[in-house]
């Protein structure tokens, strides 16, 4: 249960809206759905600037793959405030959530959510606003994307800041490299990380400043976009350090001595004025945008949808369902109430109401995807329990994926569930297996889960190589201290267990396994 950001649990916490107060409208565009109980003109507005924004990133970058067929779900909340609280950290403005269950970013609508009178722009530079909040949160999202690698933190962060700051003008003039003002807070009291101390964390937690991480991380982003020696020194350094290099031994390869870097950064932080780049563009099509209003159902439960996308910790699942299962009772014969029941339930371990609310939601509608994907992941569980080894009971379990498949061929969710659905037997999963595995990696690659599992599958084929290049990107995400004790890496596991998400499986982390084949490619290397 994973937010990007440094986010690395939280708690089941529900954002505290009636049913009789919601008015939760729908916009869909060509690569968003997005939901708002703000105007509808706003609502517009947004997604179409949220597809203006993907057009740039992706001619900026030269980004030629086809788009996702998967559409981002954004949630704009009321406020700040509501957005903190759904995260269960107040401190929290807007997030990501890279797992494919969720995919989605939550925000806010409110247009005075940075406490000014106006948010967006103060002094003519750019202030901390909802808009420039969520993207900055698209930015990790299509850097992931798109570009799947290992990334310091520093680097994932302040390049999220620098495309966060992105303005749109009149005449179709976007306007890209703009002062990111609100961080120029965090170098008051000459308050200052050195660069070889930026250049060489792994995670946040060997920043302790974190506030210093992103203002600095955003800094070297911006002053390499302005120098193209830096710019390529910056690249030589990431590329050294997905090529298997240590983050010292790139920094060092790359930038030469990182102490004359860090002279000019510092210098480079007390200009009082950056210049911005003008891109035109040709008016940007962003095709059609479909509003709609949700139904009651998805009306009262979106909180609830919200909640199970970003994860819900183990502890709190049976509680959690109590919740589902209340709301959702207005609802008896509603798909989508039958199927956040569905998944609540299963999740909780109460699997008879699971499959009872499965067979309820297939019995309205036979093709939906998701009772068929709950009917089978109930199934599954049932013969897990069981330790059954029957290829007869497995293969009945698997219909309901191949069902599901047919209708929803691009879901991540159904595609890994096949792939599981040959875990009980003996034999390793067959090619076709391994290939919807794969696929539900290239959807969502982002989801460190599926990562660890496609690269597990890897290493059982003896495909050394490839299981390093998989997992790598999630290596480094979350804080693992090299050359932790015993003791540390067992305070380090129980805090594991309390956070771990309902539904996960305990297993080495993406850093233990990249170490361990590392070792095995080293020995099989001679």
């Amino acid at each position: 249960m994973k937010l990007i950001a440094g986010l690395a649990a939280l708690a089941a916490m529900a954002f505290a809206s009636s049913p009789a107060e919601a008015d939760w409208k729908e916009a869909t565009s060509a690569h968003f759905i997005v939901y708002s109980e703000g105007p509808e003109a706003q609502l517009r507005e947004f997604a179409t600037k949220l597809e203006k924004f993907d057009f740039v990133l992706r001619a900026y970058h030269h980004v030629t793959a086809p788009s996702s067929p998967i559409k981002l779900r954004v949630y704009l909340l009321p406020s700040i405030q509501s957005v903190g609280r759904m995260a269960g950290n107040e401190g929290v403005a807007g997030y990501y959530v890279s797992e494919s269950r969720g995919l989605m970013m939550v925000g806010t609508h409110s247009t005075a959510a940075s406490g000014s009178a106006d948010a967006r722009t103060r002094n003519d530079e750019v202030d901390l606003d909802y808009e420039s909040i969520l993207l900055h949160e698209y930015t990790h999202h299509f850097m992931f994307q798109y570009f799947p690698a290992t990334y310091p933190t520093w680097y994932s962060e302040g390049f999220a800041e620098f495309w966060g700051a992105t303005r749109f003008l009149p005449g179709n003039i976007v306007e890209v490299g703009r002062l990111a003002d609100y961080r120029f807070g965090s170098f008051s009291g000459n308050r200052w990380l050195p660069v070889r101390k930026l250049l060489t964390a792994q995670s946040y937690a060997e920043v302790p400043e974190l506030d210093l991480l992103y203002a600095q991380g955003w800094l070297l982003v911006r002053y390499t976009f302005d120098q193209p020696e830096r710019r390529r020194q910056l690249q030589a350094y990431l590329k050294a350090i997905n090529d298997g290099a240590s983050y010292e031994a790139a920094m060092n390869k790359a930038f030469g001595n990182p102490d004359q870097l860090n002279s000019e950064l510092f210098d480079y932080a007390g200009h009082h004025r950056f210049n911005v780049l003008q891109l035109p563009f040709k008016p940007i099509s962003v095709g059609d945008i479909a509003l709609r209003h949700v139904s009651p159902a998805e009306d009262s439960l979106i909180p609830l949808e919200i909640e199970l996308s970003q994860g819900i910790l183990q502890r709190d699942a049976k509680k959690f369902a109590d919740k589902v299962r209340g709301s959702a009772s207005r609802f008896p014969d509603d798909p989508y109430a039958l199927a956040l029941v569905a998944e609540a339930e299963r999740l909780a371990g109460n699997l008879d109401a699971a499959n009872a609310a499965a067979d309820r939601l297939l019995a309205k509608s036979p093709n939906d995807p998701h009772g068929l994907l709950q009917k089978a992941l109930v199934d599954m569980e049932r013969l897990r329990a069981a330790g059954s080894k029957d290829p007869a009971a497995w293969n009945a379990a698997r219909q309901y994926l191949v069902r599901a498949s047919r209708i929803r061929p691009q879901d991540p969710l159904i595609l890994k569930a096949y792939y599981d659905s040959y875990s009980g037997l003996a034999a390793l999963p067959p090619e076709p297996a391994q290939a919807a595995l794969y696929h539900a990696m290239e959807l969502a690659p982002s989801d460190s889960e599926l990562r660890y599992k496609l690269a597990s599958d890897f290493e059982k084929r003896d495909m050394i190589e490839d299981a390093i290049s998989i997992i790598r990107p999630s290596a480094f995400v979350l804080p693992h201290r090299k050359g932790e004790t015993e003791k540390e890496k067992k305070k380090r596991e129980e805090l594991e267990d309390k956070y771990r998400g309902a539904g996960e499986h305990k297993h080495e982390t993406a850093r233990e396994m990249l170490e361990r084949l590392e070792r095995k490619r080293a020995a099989k290397h001679g």
